[in-house]
């Protein structure tokens, strides 16, 4: 066992910051030692989340002809990736999915659309009754991904009865210009800070394999610390047909578990969330995401690719022992 990566999981036990300087010793970890990163990864888990995990979906309620460059995003229409395109959906389409989710499992349903943000005041009341439709209907969850906010839609989405927002920072703020060129790093802070002041729970989080280095990945973990968001979504590039980074190989599945057990290390009390592109870059070690110190998986397709069967993702929860989180915490 390794003194060192056992003395770190020491404070991360006892909800302890670590150092920068000992996140990145982690992240660089090699051979024989990621298994005891692993360890003290799961037994971190453990101590703040014991056997229960949590499942979630999405629905794409706006889809495609975004004016945002981001380089991974098959929608934006900078880029030719032959993504469906579709305006905002009615409230009921909305309802329905999230009654299925409700039915499947899951305990929150993330409401996304595509764009830079909110501009149109009919689409925010649109939003908004979807949000509302689900609160009188369901028991499970509202959330959304809206893009920039301001503090007053922040405030008009909160009032609807959303109960948190998903605004992901990708990457970490030296890295980002790389990423997306039509509007900052610091826009998205903002954003964060907007919903917080609403009263939103905040999910916030990450994709790797896009030309970060160890370096980014650690100082956008401590920026979710400062930021003291609530869910931290890993996602996994997807390589999409059209895009900047159609070329991208897939993370090696050790290095990607390697990532998740460093966030459990620097976030111990969080709620880590595996999402998109798992099933390109973890393959057959999937189930591993949760030993390397996840709590908390995306169900389900997601925005414009599959993910895999629900009942699969089940079964392979019960098989690990786990426990699904009900819909009403």
């Amino acid at each position: 066992m390794n003194n060192k990566i056992k003395h770190i999981a020491d404070q991360s036990l006892r909800n302890e910051p670590i150092s920068r300087t000992d996140a990145l010793y982690l992240m660089q970890v090699g051979r024989d030692e990621i298994y005891d990163l692993f360890f003290w990864a799961n037994q971190i888990r453990l101590r703040y989340f014991s056997h229960s995990v949590k499942a979630c979906s999405i629905v794409s309620a706006r889809q495609g002809r975004c004016t945002e460059d981001c380089s991974f995003c098959s929608q934006s229409a900078r880029y030719h990736t032959g993504v469906e395109e579709f305006p905002l959906v009615d409230a009921k389409t909305i309802l329905d999915v999230a009654t299925c989710a409700e039915q499947a499992g899951s305990s929150s349903l993330g409401i996304v659309t595509s764009g830079y943000g909110i501009s149109n005041p009919g689409d925010l009341r649109k939003i908004c009754d979807a949000v509302e439709e689900i609160a009188r209907h369901t028991h499970i969850h509202p959330h959304g991904s809206f893009g920039i906010l301001t503090h007053e839609t922040a405030q008009s989405l909160a009032k609807s009865g959303l109960k948190r927002l998903n605004h992901n920072l990708e990457t970490s703020e030296r890295f980002f210009p790389k990423v997306c060129s039509t509007h900052t790093f610091h826009d998205r802070i903002n954003t964060i800070r907007c919903a917080k002041e609403a009263g939103l729970e905040i999910c916030s989080g990450a994709i790797f394999g896009i030309g970060e280095e160890a370096e980014d990945r650690i100082d956008l973990a401590f920026t979710l610390k400062d930021l003291d968001v609530d869910v931290v979504p890993l996602n996994f590039l997807h390589p999409i047909s059209g895009t900047p980074l159609k070329d991208s190989l897939p993370l090696k599945p050790m290095e990607a578990l390697k990532i998740i057990s460093v966030f459990r290390f620097v976030l111990p009390d969080k709620e880590i969330k595996i999402a998109g592109g798992r099933e390109r870059n973890l393959r057959d070690l999937q189930s591993w995401m949760f030993y390397a110190g996840a709590n908390s998986t995306m169900i389900g397709n997601y925005l414009t690719t599959t993910g895999r069967k629900v009942e699969d993702d089940f079964q392979m929860i019960r098989d690990l022992g786990l426990e699904l989180a009900g819909n009403y915490d």
